[in-house]
């Protein structure tokens, strides 16, 4: 069976806000870094078409402050970082995140579709 990039799609679009703010959670960047990390994190396919106006969303809603940066070339960048309303709504999302992927993978692993994670150590191809 193929992958599904629509079905990735949609299980990304749930999860990207907090993906973006785990990464400012790290540290102040701009939304080109953003790209490259989500990259380098294995989230491809997401572009700055869709980052812009997801920082614009987690701004308005508090959860991220932004600042103008001098740009050696061209008008200044916007650079992003994690608000203290944002720290906190990471710590919830990722509980959330832990507590719905848990029963999901209970329930994969229940109908088959998963090894046990007892057993799988222990099975070799």
């Amino acid at each position: 069976m193929t992958p599904d990039p629509d079905r990735r799609t949609q299980l990304l679009r749930g999860v990207l806000d907090t993906c973006l703010l785990a990464l400012l959670a790290r540290t102040p960047t701009h939304a080109y870094d953003l790209v490259v990390q989500l990259e380098r994190h294995g989230i491809e396919g997401v572009g700055y078409g869709t980052v812009y106006p997801l920082m614009g969303r987690l701004r308005r809603q508090g959860l991220v402050d932004e600042q103008a940066e001098p740009s050696p070339s061209g008008p200044p960048r916007k650079v992003f970082s994690v608000s203290a309303a944002g720290r906190a709504a990471l710590a919830e999302w990722a509980a959330q995140w832990d507590a719905t992927t848990s029963s999901v993978r209970t329930l994969l692993i229940t109908a088959d579709a998963l090894p046990d994670p007892e057993v799988a150590p222990h099975v070799h191809s």
